[in-house]
C-alpha cells in the first residue's frame, strides 16, 4: 500500500516540477515583424538629379522616349550637395541589431511544405540574370521614390532558392532552345535543338529519329491537367517551343524555314507542330502572327501602306485549322489578335484560348501603349490564363514567358531589359495574388543570364541607369554604372557621357568587346519558389533537375510512388494530444488548438504547457503562472491516507 503511494506521490512531485518551470518561462514572441518599421527613413530619400535639360531619372511609360541625342547643360556627372553618400545612413546599430534578429525569427519559423502541388506556375525570365534583377530592383526603388538598393523584388519574398547551373552538351555557354529543353523536359541537349536529346545534330532532320523528348507539359496533360503557354516572344520561339515542339533546328518556326534538302525527310516545322500535335494545350498567347498565316495572306494589324504578310509558303492558314479542330472537337474555343478581343474574353465560357497579338514578337513594355492594334501586358495574360486553367478540378501547369528581357540584353539597351524586369515581376505579383500557396508550386528562374554587369563606387541612390558620381575613367570621361562585356555599345575611342542622357530607352551601354550583338553569359542563375515542395529547389542544381522536381511536386511524370500516400501527422518525436480543460457547470466544451508549442485551450487566458495548466498564458506580460494548488491537496490528501 505504502508503496503505490509512494509512486502517486513521486508522479505528482515531478508535475510540479513542470508546473514552477512554466511559471518562469518566457513566452514566445507573438509576431517576429512587430519591430520593423512599416516605413524606413532611408526609403523616404528621392534619388538627387543634375540640372539638366533630359532628366538622368527613367522615362516612365506615358511618353515617348527621347532621342539619344538629346544634350544637357550641364554635366550628368557633376554631383550635388544633397547626393546620398554611402556614409550617410541614419539608422544606428540597435536598428540593423533588431531587424537582424527578426528575420533570423522568421527564418525559423519557416515550415516545409509537403503537400501535392495541384498547379504549377514556371515564370521564365529569359536573359534575367542576378545582375539584371539587382539593377531592376534599384530602379523599382527610384521610380518610387527611394534610394532603391533597399527595395525587393515580388518573388526575392519567395522562401526558397537555388543556383541553376546553365550549360549545355556541346557548349559553356548556352543558347534558350538547350536551356528550355532541359528545364522543361529534364534531359541536356545541344545548342540550338528543341526537344530532342544530345544525340540529334542540329540542323539534320534526318537524325531527329528516336531523338524526342517530352516536357512537363505533355506529362501533365496526360494526369489530365490543363496547361498552359504565355510569352511576350513568338509563340514558336525558343522558350515556348521546347514545350510542345521537337526540332532539330530552333530556327525552323514556319514551313519556308526549313531548307529544301531537309524538307522532304519527314520534319514539320514548329508552327505546324503546334497546331497539329499540340492543341490539346488549353491556353496559348503571344506573338508571331507571321509564322501561322500564308505569304499570300497581310497581318490584320497593318494597313496596305505597311503590308506585312505570313512567311508560310503553304497557301494555309494554320489559325483557321485550328478553329476547326477545335469546332469538330466540340470545344468551346477563343481566337484572338487584339487587346479589345482580349479584354471581351469570359473566361468562364472559353476552355481554349488561342492569342497571336503581334506579327512577331510583342512589344517592349516601354512601348507597348503605342501599339496600333494594342497588346495585353505578360501580367495581363498570365490572369487570363490562370482564370481559364484553374477551372480544372485536377489542376493545371503554366508556363509563362517574359521573352524581351533577352532582346534588350542583345541590343545593349539596359533601360528597356529592367523595364522589361519589372513587367515581369508584376505577372509574378498577379500569380501569388490569384494561387494558394498551399496547393501551388510558383518557381521563377532564368534560363541563362548575360555579359552584364553593375561596377564603379556610386553613393547609395545614384540612378541606376546614370553616371556615377564619384570619380572617372583614366580617360578622364564619366562612365556609367552598368556595362556590357560585348555587344554593340563598343566604340574605338570611348564615347565622352557628359551631355548624354544614359537614362535614354534607346541609349546603348557601351561594352568592352565590339559585337553585333551582345551575348549570353555562362554563370549560375538564381531559382525561387515557394509552395508545395519548394523546398527541393536549394544550393546548386543542374538545370535539367528543375522539370524532374516540378513532375515530383506535382505527382505527373514518372516518380509518383508518393502521390498516393496519406498526409503526414505530427512529428511522431514530439506527440501532442490536447488536453480537456476543466468546464464549469453549463458551459459548452470548447476545441482546444495545436501549436507548434503546445496545446493552447480556447479558455480565455489559458494554456495547456507540458500537461500543467497555466494561467495568463495569453496575457501580455510574457510570462505564465501556473496554478500548482491542487496538485499541493492532492499529495496532502494522499499523505493522510
Amino acid at each position: 500500500m505504502f508503496g503505490t503511494r509512494k509512486t502517486v506521490i513521486l508522479c505528482l512531485l515531478e508535475f510540479l516540477i513542470v508546473a514552477v518551470h512554466c511559471q518562469t518561462s518566457p513566452a514566445q514572441p507573438a509576431e517576429v515583424t512587430n519591430n520593423i518599421p512599416t516605413q524606413q527613413p532611408t526609403e523616404q530619400r528621392t534619388p538627387t538629379t543634375t540640372t539638366t535639360t533630359s532628366t538622368t531619372t527613367t522615362p516612365t511609360t506615358t511618353t515617348k522616349p527621347t532621342p539619344t541625342t538629346t544634350t544637357s547643360t550641364t554635366s550628368t556627372t557633376t554631383p550635388t550637395t544633397t547626393t546620398p553618400q554611402p556614409t550617410a545612413e541614419p539608422h544606428p546599430k540597435d536598428y540593423w541589431m533588431r531587424r537582424g534578429q527578426d528575420e533570423l525569427l522568421q527564418a525559423l519559423q519557416a515550415k516545409i511544405n509537403t503537400n501535392v502541388a495541384k498547379n504549377v506556375i514556371l515564370f521564365i525570365g529569359d536573359g534575367m540574370g542576378v545582375t539584371t534583377t539587382t539593377a531592376a530592383r534599384i530602379l523599382k526603388g527610384q521610380k518610387e521614390g527611394r534610394t532603391g538598393e533597399e527595395s525587393i523584388l515580388s518573388f526575392e519574398r519567395f522562401p526558397h532558392l537555388g543556383l541553376s547551373k546553365v550549360y549545355s552538351i556541346d557548349r559553356q555557354v548556352p543558347d534558350s532552345a538547350d536551356t528550355a529543353t532541359s528545364f522543361l523536359c529534364g534531359v541536356k541537349s545541344k545548342t540550338g535543338t528543341l526537344g530532342m536529346d544530345a544525340s540529334v545534330r542540329r540542323g539534320d532532320c534526318s537524325s531527329e529519329a528516336g531523338a524526342a523528348v517530352d516536357s512537363i507539359i505533355q506529362w501533365s496533360e496526360r494526369a489530365d491537367k490543363s496547361t498552359g503557354i504565355v510569352t511576350t516572344a513568338r509563340i514558336t520561339h525558343a522558350t515556348p517551343a521546347a514545350g510542345y515542339a521537337h526540332s532539330a533546328e530552333r530556327n525552323w518556326e514556319f514551313d519556308g524555314a526549313i531548307p529544301s534538302n531537309q524538307r522532304f525527310s519527314g520534319c514539320k516545322d514548329i508552327a505546324r507542330q503546334l497546331i497539329n500535335h499540340a492543341s490539346d494545350i488549353e491556353v496559348i498567347m503571344g506573338g508571331g502572327r507571321r509564322n501561322f498565316i500564308s505569304t499570300s495572306e497581310s497581318d490584320p494589324e497593318y494597313s496596305s501602306s505597311r503590308r506585312r504578310v505570313g512567311r508560310r509558303t503553304e497557301n494555309t492558314s494554320l489559325i483557321e485549322v485550328w478553329q476547326e479542330i477545335k469546332k469538330l472537337e466540340g470545344k468551346r474555343y477563343k481566337y484572338v489578335w487584339n487587346k479589345t478581343e482580349f479584354d471581351m474574353i469570359n473566361p468562364q465560357e472559353v476552355d481554349y484560348l488561342f492569342g497571336l497579338f503581334a506579327w512577331s514578337h510583342m512589344k517592349y513594355e516601354v512601348d507597348r501603349q503605342y501599339d496600333i492594334a494594342g497588346e495585353p501586358s505578360l501580367e495581363e495574360m498570365t490572369q487570363k490564363a490562370i482564370e481559364i486553367l484553374r477551372k480544372n478540378q485536377n489542376g493545371y501547369f503554366l508556363l509563362a514567358e517574359g521573352g524581351r528581357i533577352d532582346h534588350a540584353h542583345h541590343s545593349s539597351k539596359a533601360g528597356i531589359a529592367l523595364e522589361e524586369t519589372l513587367a515581369f515581376e508584376r505577372a509574378v505579383a498577379k500569380a501569388v495574388e490569384m494561387t494558394n500557396e498551399e496547393d501551388t508550386l510558383i518557381v521563377v528562374m532564368a534560363d541563362h543570364s548575360h555579359v552584364f554587369t553593375i561596377g564603379g563606387y556610386a553613393s547609395r541612390g545614384n540612378p541606376i541607369l546614370g553616371v556615377t558620381d564619384i570619380g572617372r575613367a583614366r580617360d578622364r570621361k564619366p562612365f556609367t554604372t552598368l556595362a556590357y562585356g560585348n555587344g554593340p555599345g563598343w566604340r574605338s575611342v570611348r564615347e565622352n557621357l557628359e551631355n548624354v542622357n544614359t537614362a535614354d530607352y534607346d541609349y546603348r551601354f557601351q561594352s568592352a568587346v565590339p559585337l553585333r550583338s551582345e551575348t549570353h553569359s555562362g554563370e549560375d542563375v538564381a531559382v525561387y519558389a515557394r509552395g508545395p515542395m519548394s523546398h527541393l529547389f536549394n544550393g546548386v542544381m543542374e538545370q535539367y533537375y528543375i522539370a524532374h522536381a516540378m513532375a515530383y511536386a506535382s505527382c505527373v511524370g514518372q516518380n509518383k510512388d508518393h502521390c498516393n500516400l496519406p498526409p503526414p501527422t505530427e512529428s511522431p518525436t514530439r506527440p501532442r494530444q490536447p488536453i480537456n480543460v476543466p468546464q464549469t457547470p453549463g458551459q459548452q466544451p470548447k476545441p482546444s488548438i495545436k501549436t507548434e508549442e503546445g496545446v493552447v485551450s480556447e479558455v480565455p487566458g489559458q494554456a495547456v504547457e507540458g500537461g500543467v495548466l497555466c494561467q495568463g498564458a495569453t496575457g501580455g506580460t510574457g510570462t505564465k503562472e501556473c496554478s500548482v494548488f491542487g496538485i499541493f491537496i492532492a499529495i496532502v490528501t494522499l499523505l493522510t491516507l
